[in-house]
């Protein structure tokens, strides 16, 4: 890109590549007048050519595509210093827009601009689509995503799985003026029937849109008076309805007796997994929680939980005396460490996704669906607490819950170490 000077005005070239000049009649160099006599102007004028030719051959290359080219002319007219430089970069906008529409014509062999069968043609409706973009008459429904993503203080997995929401929504649903109840239910209901969601991996997708949409109307970039995700009808999950809640189905005490000589099978055998069903049939830990459990947080005749999702979460468990050998076991003559010493962690930190993945195919050998995961061991340890009489704030502070009441959930400093053994020697499981 180079400057050069005819009489008073400035004008702007630049070089086409040799590979690329067909696609543009042959021509050696882009050339346009600036209409300006002050050099600075011309500097300023010329940035947006120099972008626009720059796209035009990583177009002709195909590395890049007109919304890439629409951000950057909104970005260009952002940061315009005067009036005389908006309308310049408008004109450049409306330039390139009727180029390529004459650009279709051509290939399409056709004369008139205006026949309405060439309006409605893809290729001309993605050019007006860039036009509104490049001119900023409608906003990139994704343009405030990473924005968005900084203020939520998720896990980064739940971050990269709200990003990967969005900007599968914004396939469908490109700017913000797109989204619209009527369209918006279409988009559910192909959730539902094209890509056979589950009714709570939609609702799960739709709450997450639906949060990106409010930070929109924060920032005063979607209309606050109007809510497209309002009135919508909802896929019901039939398995949650039946059971009053969460899906996910306790394990009777002999099934989870079943899944531990599972494991120990000659075929499947999996010590390593044997140990970890152990640990939570007789504690109702969660299984992350099992897996980044630490030597130096195990004492004599408890261990404590110091990594968990919830504030009760963080807590002191009283070991089992049928799980004293195995943790004893685990430990081995090590000092510090991971109970677990072989796990690897996912690219999220996350101890238990190989493991837990390994369970998966146990239970599932035995003919368990998807409503039965590890997490199904937790509920049956609470199920034996309930029916052997433990009162609910005991069992609370074994298994990590909130506690309801404000007398034991807000005042209260939680149950002894004492009270929580009595109770968790109330567990019985058949034949053990």
């Amino acid at each position: 890109m180079y400057l050069h000077q005819r009489g008073r005005l400035w004008y702007a070239l630049h070089e086409i590549p040799e590979d690329v000049r067909h696609h543009f009649g042959g021509a050696k160099r882009f050339c346009k007048s600036l209409k300006v006599a002050d050099k600075n102007a011309a500097k300023r004028l010329a940035a947006s050519l120099e972008a626009r030719w720059r796209t035009d051959i990583d177009m002709a290359r195909g590395k890049t595509n007109l919304d890439q080219v629409a951000a950057f002319y909104r970005s260009q007219l952002t940061s315009a210093k005067t009036q005389d430089e908006k309308e310049w970069i408008k004109d450049q906008i409306a330039e390139e827009a009727h180029d390529r529409l004459v650009g279709v014509a051509t290939r399409l062999g056709m004369q008139d601009l205006d026949d309405p069968e060439f309006e409605i043609h893809p290729e001309v409706q993605a050019v007006d689509h860039f036009y509104k973009l490049a001119t900023g008459k409608v906003s990139p429904f994704d343009a405030e995503l990473e924005n968005w993503i900084a203020t939520l203080s998720d896990v980064q997995k739940t971050k990269d799985m709200k990003t990967a929401t969005i900007k599968a929504f914004t396939t469908r649903f490109p700017t913000v003026q797109d989204v619209q109840r009527k369209k918006v239910q279409g988009w559910i209901n192909d959730l539902v029937a094209k890509e056979g969601k589950k009714a709570k991996t939609v609702n799960r997708i739709l709450s997450e849109v639906r949060g990106y949409w409010k930070y929109l109307v924060s920032l005063e970039l979607a209309p606050e008076d109007l809510d497209p995700f309002d009135k919508l009808h909802k896929p019901q999950d039939a398995r949650k309805e039946a059971s009053g809640g969460d899906h996910w189905q306790p394990f009777t005490s002999q099934q989870v007796v079943d899944l531990l000589t599972a494991a120990k099978n000659k075929r499947a055998r999996d010590p390593e997994l044997v140990d970890l069903i152990t640990l939570g049939m007789w504690t109702g830990a969660r299984i992350e929680s099992l897996c980044s459990l630490k030597i130096e947080d195990i004492k004599k005749d408890y261990f404590s939980i110091v990594d968990d999702k919830t504030a009760a979460g963080r807590r002191d468990v009283p070991i089992h005396t049928k799980l004293a050998p195995t943790i004893t076991r685990l430990i081995g003559k090590r000092k510090t460490g991971f109970l677990f010493a072989n796990l690897t962690e996912n690219k999220y930190g996350d101890r238990s996704n190989a493991i837990g993945k390994r369970f998966g195919k146990v239970k599932t050998g035995l003919g368990f669906t998807e409503s039965h995961t590890f997490h199904s061991i937790r509920k049956t340890v609470v199920t034996i607490l309930e029916n052997a009489g433990v009162p609910e704030n005991v069992a609370a502070d074994i298994v990590g819950h909130e506690k309801p009441t404000m007398t034991y959930g807000l005042y209260s400093g939680g149950n002894e170490l004492e009270v929580k053994r009595l109770a968790l020697g109330k567990l019985t499981y058949p034949g053990m």
